[in-house]
């Protein structure tokens, strides 16, 4: 289901809507995606907050989102199902295991397009009171079918939230904010359910908004209000915007939620400060976080109408992209980029275009891993090549050798024509170019 050419869409459509009785796994490729495992292990994306905890203690929330990709379903009598195990433990800074807990889970499903997808996953969070310090988090996902094991680890610097004057806890962002209706979800906060999004990357699933959720915390001074202010910059424009609001302190906690409109903010990586200001503007307490950030359809049309029209001629067999590089109003171009896609739904009449969907994941997956010096990662080779055919089933890396530029050979061949991609390093820069054939076709397999 990989080549979004169009003999190749087909290929993804008909993966995509037919159920099969078992759920093969291809074989792994070689470790392609920094935030996710490979296909055939498990995957997931993990993060972190702090909160103010009881008594003396601080809170560390660990958020982890796992993807049914990566895991391996079992075939039962109407459904498929798959088990994992993700535990968490901490270290304190001699390396002693301090904290341990785990959850068990069951994934099932009807439809066995939604275990290879990589669009359906679990979030969950798991709580641990400690003391103000740092510590190492260790994180561990077991496939319970496979035995396959993914694991991540990360440093943390849980703060003393208790402090006389009044400081802020750190940012959780969010996949959604809600009203509570039930006091049974993990994800709630008084009255509102923050579901977290572990990965931090927006847009991908052509959301519009980006919500997060902290927290501030009086302190012990007489102060009656505070000015929060969130300005947001990007690692190459600098600044883009601020947002400021005064807010009353009293005795309890007060919980904060904002919300920032993507449309309106570039494509790249991004940070939010977040200042706690006294009179005069006087520091109080400050946090800086990182995120990512694709273009939305609609930011994409009125803000780059160029770029989204270069990445459809990847797979335009038609000459449409011809015809729409005329139009010059917005309404003009968003009806004619509907129908582009319209015509490669494979489900037409339903909600989601599966297709559209995985071409822009694949988009956004290339402009992480294969950016290069001020070229975005779709406009290499390596990009190009991953968003018309998806993961290759094989990667061979070779970074050092000797008598060798370093390269990696891409091999294709659980779904249609064999194909072999060999890019190599020319200029031992990171820019790894593609060599002839250009399409891959006409190679023996070297394995």
């Amino acid at each position: 289901m990989r080549s979004l050419a169009k003999v190749g869409l087909m290929l993804l459509i008909a993966a995509v809507v037919v159920a099969g009785c078992t759920a093969p796994r291809r074989v792994a490729q070689q470790g392609l995606d920094e935030g996710l495992s490979d296909v055939g292990q498990p995957g997931f994306y993990v993060d972190w907050a702090g909160f103010e905890g009881t008594d003396s203690l601080s809170r560390l929330e660990v958020y982890y989102q796992v993807f049914n990709f990566g895991l391996q379903f079992r075939k039962g009598e109407s459904e498929y199902e798959a088990k994992y195990l993700f535990t968490v433990t901490v270290d304190d800074n001699s390396g002693m295991q301090i904290a341990a807990k785990e959850q068990e889970r069951t994934i099932r499903t009807a439809e066995y397009a939604k275990t290879t997808s990589r669009f359906d996953y679990r979030t969950s969070q798991i709580n641990f009171p400690l003391r103000p310090g740092n510590y190492r988090v260790n994180c561990t996902l077991k496939d319970e079918n496979s035995n396959a094991v993914s694991s991540r680890s990360f440093s943390v610097k849980l703060r003393n939230f208790k402090t006389a004057q009044p400081c802020a806890s750190d940012v959780e962002f969010a996949h959604s904010i809600e009203p509570a209706d039930s006091d049974s979800s993990i994800f709630r906060k008084g009255n509102e359910v923050v579901v977290p999004l572990p990965s931090r990357y927006y847009g991908e699933e052509d959301s519009v908004s980006l919500p997060y959720y902290f927290e501030i915390y009086p302190g012990a001074t007489d102060l009656k209000d505070v000015k929060v202010e969130v300005v947001i910059r990007s690692a190459t424009r600098g600044f883009l915007l601020r947002d400021t609001s005064r807010v009353a302190l009293g005795a309890a906690i007060i919980p904060r939620t904002g919300s920032l409109t993507l449309d309106q903010l570039p494509a790249g990586e991004l940070s939010m400060d977040l200042k706690i200001l006294g009179p005069r503007n006087r520091l109080l307490d400050e946090r800086t976080e990182s995120f990512s950030l694709q273009w939305t359809q609609e930011a994409l049309l009125r803000h780059d109408y160029k770029t989204a029209l270069a990445q459809l001629r990847y797979i335009d067999s038609t000459g449409e992209v011809k015809k729409m590089q005329k139009l010059q109003t917005y309404d003009e171009r968003l009806a004619a980029f509907n129908a582009f896609w319209a015509q490669h739904d494979p489900t037409p009449g339903t909600k989601e275009n599966e297709a559209k969907r995985e071409f822009y994941r694949r988009v956004a997956y290339a402009n992480r891993k294969f950016a290069h010096m001020r070229q975005p990662g779709w406009r290499t080779d390596r990009g190009r090549i991953y968003i018309i055919y998806g993961e290759p089933d094989q990667i061979d890396d070779v970074p050092m050798a000797a008598n060798y530029l370093p390269y990696q050979v891409w091999h294709y061949y659980h779904e249609g024509p064999y194909r072999q991609f060999t890019f190599v390093d020319e200029n031992e820069d990171g820019d790894y170019r593609l060599q002839y054939p250009y399409d891959g076709l006409g190679m023996r397999p070297n394995f």
